[in-house]
């Protein structure tokens, strides 16, 4: 391996990933995917024992959600950094992804060349985000007030996370087992992202992260 060469770690829980990117990669003679893991827990195993330059990191994992992930990540090892590379909307997600620490966000609907673009640019310290995300960061890091987009840009980290499941046709018990959580807890927070979406019912809520989470239908 030469000394210029950036290492690279690919969290996704789907091994089909990995291999692409491996083949994505191939090409590029100065970076290298070094180690790979399917859950939160591997990655931070294996992060404790090698460090690369840069996380490439899915939001749905099997046993914690990305923004756990992420802080925990950004908290352990400050100059790692962190791309999300996910199927979730960017709308809905950046701006709360950057604040837990995450360098950059690329849709896996993105071109390849984005791919690499994002890699090249948060391994050179910038940030990879859409104009749009930049520009409300940027506004809150200089103090200025930013209303929120919509009801969903209400929801807590932990809120969200459940919004997503839900959007995944994940049920009560499925999303408890996933986040260790009881369906009691799971319960209480439905409520509380029905109310604050303001949905007449669960329902209603089911059909709306759907339409948000799967859709792409970004309120």
């Amino acid at each position: 391996m030469a000394d210029s060469e950036y290492t690279i770690m690919v969290i996704d829980d789907h091994p089909i990933i990995h291999d692409g990117l491996k083949t994505l990669l191939a090409s590029e003679k100065d970076m290298c995917i070094k180690t790979t893991a399917t859950s939160a827990s591997e990655a931070l195993d294996k992060l404790g024992s090698s460090l690369p330059d840069v996380a490439i990191v899915d939001l749905s994992l099997g046993d914690a959600d990305g923004t756990y992930l992420i802080q925990r990540m950004k908290n352990q090892y400050p100059k790692l950094r962190i791309l999300v590379y996910t199927m979730s909307e960017e709308k809905l997600f950046a701006e709360r992804l950057a604040r837990a620490g995450a360098d950059g966000y690329v849709m896996k609907t993105s071109p390849p060349t984005t791919l690499k673009e994002a890699i090249r640019t948060v391994l050179a310290g910038d940030l990879f985000f859409s104009e749009e995300t930049l520009q409300r960061i940027e506004r809150k890091m200089n103090g200025r007030s930013v209303e929120p987009k919509s009801a969903v840009d209400t929801l807590s980290n932990r809120e969200m996370d459940i919004f997503k499941l839900i959007g995944q046709g994940f049920d009560t018990q499925s999303i408890a087992e996933k986040l260790n959580i009881s369906r009691n807890t799971v319960d209480t927070h439905r409520i509380n992202i029905k109310n604050k979406l303001e949905m007449p019912n669960g329902k209603a809520l089911d059909r709306f992260a759907y339409e948000v989470i799967q859709l792409g239908k970004v309120p």
